[in-house]
C-alpha cells in the first residue's frame, strides 16, 4: 500500500518514473478513483466532505493510506485518510470503504488527544454477502508511522465475530523500490479480488448463508454511487 500526502501528487507524477497521476503507469493514483465531489481534485473533495459532516477546522495535510492502480487494475476494500491541522495534529482521520459492486462509504473518524481514531458506527453497507447489513464496524487508526497498525472488527448485538488487523513496516517510496515492487507483486489488486471470491466460495462450501443484495435496500446507506430503488435514492 502506498501512504501518499495529497499535496504531493502532482509533484510525485514529475519525479517518479514508474508513478503516475491521473494517467497509465506501472502504478498510477487516478481522483477518480475515490471520493469525488463535482469532479473536484481528491483534497478538495475530502475537504467539502468534512464540511459536509460539520467539521471546520483550518486542515493541514490529508494523507492517504491506499492501493494505486497497478498496471491499469485497482480495487481498494478500504483505505484510509488522515487529516491533520496546520500545527500538525491529528483531527481526524477516514475509512473509505469499498465492495466489488464498485461502492463506496465513508466513516468519519474523530481523534482523541493521542491522534488515535477510535469509534463504532453501524455499516449499513453491503460489503459482504455473509455479513449483515445492521451489524457495527469498530475501528482503530492512528496515522502511520516507521510501523503500522490498524485494526477494523465487526459485531452484532454486542458480540464481536469478525476482527481484522492491518500491519507493516515504512519503505521509501524510491523508483527502485517502486520498480521491485512492480516485479514483486504485479497482480497485487486482482489478487485481492481473486482472493475475496475464493473466501467467499469456502464459506458458501461451509454452508453459511448468504443475503442477497437486493433484499434490504433501506439498509444500505450513505454509499456512492447511490442506490436508486423505485426513483428514490437512499443516502
Amino acid at each position: 500500500m502506498f501512504y501518499l500526502d495529497l499535496d504531493e501528487l502532482e509533484m510525485l507524477d514529475k519525479s517518479k518514473r514508474l508513478l503516475g497521476h491521473n494517467r497509465f503507469a506501472p502504478y498510477s493514483f487516478h481522483d477518480s478513483d475515490h471520493y469525488q465531489v463535482r469532479s473536484l481534485p481528491i483534497r478538495g473533495s475530502i475537504e467539502a466532505f468534512l464540511k459536509e459532516k460539520g467539521l471546520h477546522d483550518e486542515i493541514g495535510k490529508i494523507h492517504l493510506l491506499t492501493h494505486l492502480r497497478t498496471w491499469g487494475h485497482v480495487f481498494n476494500p478500504v483505505s484510509f485518510y488522515f487529516v491533520s491541522n496546520r500545527d500538525g495534529e491529528s483531527i481526524c482521520s477516514i475509512a473509505e470503504v469499498g465492495n466489488t459492486f464498485n461502492e463506496q462509504k465513508m466513516f468519519l473518524l474523530p481523534s482523541d488527544s493521542k491522534g488515535i481514531s477510535q469509534a463504532v458506527q453501524k455499516k449499513e453497507f453491503y460489503v459482504s454477502p455473509f455479513s449483515d447489513l445492521d451489524t457495527s464496524f469498530h475501528f482503530r487508526l492512528s496515522a502511520p508511522q516507521e510501523c503500522l497498525r490498524l485494526s477494523i472488527n465487526q459485531s452484532k448485538e454486542g458480540k464481536t465475530y469478525f476482527r481484522t488487523a492491518l500491519s507493516g513496516n515504512r519503505a521509501g517510496l524510491t523508483d527502485w523500490n517502486l520498480a521491485l515492487y512492480a516485479i514483486r507483486f504485479p497482480l497485487i489488486t486482482l489478487n485481492i479480488v481473486f482472493a475475496i471470491h475464493w473466501q467467499a466460495f469456502v464459506l458458501y462450501l461451509k454452508g453459511i448463508r448468504a443475503r442477497p443484495k437486493a433484499a434490504n435496500p433501506h439498509q444500505q446507506t450513505g454509499v456512492r454511487p447511490y442506490i436508486v430503488n423505485h426513483n428514490h435514492p437512499i443516502y
